[in-house]
């Protein structure tokens, strides 16, 4: 397989045949309420463009991990990067509320027992699971915000297809009640996948390059942004809470409808070092790419980031050189060390062992620097992902600490966390090893339409204008990103225009 896939063939001819021959011999021996998993390996392929979809539908979730090829085989970007695109849904759990991880935990090892997994060509990948969450646990709040996506959810994809250091695979699963019928609704489902055929648009004149995105005015949201800052200084100075951790969004409008994959695709190509994600419901996206980790999980060793204190591009040195000068000031550093010892705290109970404690590093962004500590250690037995999650969300860097007392600040604030911003999502996979990130750097894109999202930690000592512009520096990731597609097709009008003529 090569990026020029269509996936409206994947289940044509030969390939049709053996899936359903899999099925068949499977299905006699699988449990009656259980899951079945068929994988085929699909050859090598050489980027992640081989994925042409349309995202913007009901259940397609986009994964890359672009600087990786793989959690046993860590490799650079163009040695493969392990992509995922799951289309579908075989089984689906949501929840909200504060029992809502509990809820998919029980959830998943209900499911876990009973999903059979056929790997007859060895391909050593394991079918896996899309976790997603809001902030927020409260349901009335993810209502209100997260416009179709639920609350919580842990689904199962009909269909997932990874390209992991160089090599592509597809993963059919189906409720084993539906039998040999899932094929043609496979089938139903790549094709309409397959990005369609869409009239085109009037590509703007070169004139209207610098309007291609155009932003709204958020001046009085920024006054309100400056005043919050204000108020969440006096609460820290009157005691009770160390740090709290003030959102904010934008809105802006395009000249063209913005392609979820095509935004996807530029994250990808500028932040190989980020988790890129981008989930699609109900003709929207919510996508974007983050740089920190909140657990991963593997053969018993959890790994956490405590990551905070940010510099970027504006404090870089006469030279043009970025220093990790201000990003060690106290303000920054204080900031990072809530983060850590939050972590720490949260995975002790859960862990056998710590690993001791390490000094931070910094985590060099395209645009941003950020102070990143990694904390690892071995679980004790019984401890699953989704323990993981409950224990360790929010964390300091979205939040604020202590948790319960940012929390209700927040709220009496006028907090307001879009979609799943500052959420999580990631995969487990069928043994319940998995990794999920917080949801940063991102965006809802709604046809030509996209709010941004981005937040600021706020602790004694910060500046609310440095704050402000802060949040400007980590919403001009994402802004970038939507521009990129544009200002390409932009340059290319000429040329196919020359063509043509």
């Amino acid at each position: 397989m090569n990026e020029c896939l269509n996936l409206a063939e994947l289940l044509d001819g030969p390939r049709s045949t053996l899936l359903r021959r899999r099925l068949r011999a499977r299905l006699a021996a699988a449990a009656a309420r259980g899951l079945l998993s068929v994988t085929l390996d699909l050859g090598p392929g050489k980027d992640q463009r081989w994925l042409d979809v349309d995202l913007a539908q009901a259940q397609r979730n986009w994964w890359a991990r672009p600087a990786e090829a793989g959690r046993d085989s860590p490799q650079r970007v163009g040695a493969g990067g392990d992509f995922r695109l799951a289309i579908g849904s075989a089984m689906s759990f949501t929840s909200a509320g504060p029992a809502r991880f509990s809820a998919l935990q029980a959830a998943f090892a209900g499911l876990a027992p009973v999903w059979e997994h056929d790997d007859w060509q060895h391909t050593g990948f394991v079918p896996a699971a899309h976790i997603g969450f809001a902030f927020s646990e409260n349901t009335e709040s993810a209502a209100d915000t997260a416009d179709d996506l639920p609350n919580a959810r842990l689904l199962v994809p009909a269909i997932l297809l990874a390209n992991r250091a160089g090599r592509c695979t597809a993963t059919f699963s189906c409720a084993v009640r539906e039998g040999e019928s899932a094929i043609e609704r496979w089938r139903s489902a790549l094709r309409a996948a397959q990005s369609p055929d869409r009239a085109p648009e009037r590509t703007p004149a070169p004139a209207a390059a610098a309007s291609l995105v155009h932003r709204r005015s958020a001046t009085l949201a920024d006054r309100a942004f400056l005043a919050r800052a204000r108020a969440a200084l006096a609460a820290i100075a009157g005691g009770g809470v160390d740090k709290l951790v003030l959102a904010r969004s934008v809105y802006v409008d395009s000249a063209k409808r913005i392609d979820p994959a095509a935004v996807l695709a530029a994250l990808a190509d500028r932040h190989p070092e980020c988790a890129i994600y981008g989930v699609g419901e109900h003709e929207q996206c919510f996508l974007g790419a983050t740089p920190e980790r909140l657990v991963s999980l593997r053969h018993g060793v959890v790994e956490a980031d405590a990551l905070a204190g940010t510099a970027w591009l504006a404090a870089a040195s006469a030279a043009g050189e970025r220093s990790s000068l201000a990003l060690r000031d106290d303000k920054n550093t204080r900031e990072q060390q809530l983060v850590v010892d939050a972590v720490r705290a949260a995975l002790t109970p859960l862990c056998a062992a710590l690993a001791p404690p390490t000094a931070a590093e910094v985590l060099q962004l395209r645009e941003l620097q950020h102070l990143r500590t990694r904390v690892r250690g071995c679980l004790r037995p019984g401890v699953g992902l989704f323990d993981l999650i409950a224990r360790l969300h929010p964390t300091p860097a979205v939040g604020g600490a202590p948790a319960e007392a940012a929390g209700q600040w927040l709220r009496r604030h006028g907090d307001r966390r879009g979609a799943w911003y500052s959420g999580g999502l990631g995969w487990i996979d069928r043994d319940g090893d998995g990794e999920v990130v917080v949801a940063l750097r991102c965006a809802h894109i709604k046809d030509r339409q996209a709010e941004l999202f981005a937040g600021a930690g706020i602790v004694a000592g910060s500046d609310p204008t440095q704050e402000l512009a802060e949040t400007e520096a980590k919403l001009a990731v994402i802004a970038d990103a939507l521009r990129q597609p544009l200002r390409q097709a932009l340059h290319s009008a000429p040329c196919q225009a020359s063509r043509r003529a």
